[in-house]
Parts: C-alpha cells; structure tokens; sequence
C-alpha cells in the first residue's frame, strides 16, 4: 500500500503535513480529520488526488 492510499475501504490514512497552507508555520497538531495550526489557529485537511498521473 502506497502513501495516501485507503488502508481499507472507506477509510483513509492521515498524510504528513509539513506546514500550514494559510500562514506556513510549522506548528501543526492533529485534529478531528485533519490537522491544526498552534500558529494561526486554522484547521484544515489535505486529500492526495493521484500520483504518477500520466497523460
């Protein structure tokens, strides 16, 4: 199993995030389904779509 695939069905695997989108800051905390800025305040989720798209 790959980085980001669902581990089974309906479910999905939490993807490491480096930083914060909104304000870059590095002080991130897990929370619900995704993840929590210490820095801003923000909460947010990442999704991976495809990798090794080819057209």
């Amino acid at each position: 199993m790959s980085e980001g695939e669902p581990s089974a069905p309906g479910r999905t695997r939490q993807l490491p995030v480096f930083h914060c989108p909104y304000c870059g800051d590095e002080e991130l905390t897990p929370h619900e389904e995704g993840w929590r800025c210490g820095a801003c305040l923000r909460a947010f989720s990442v999704r991976l779509i495809a990798t090794g798209v080819t057209e």
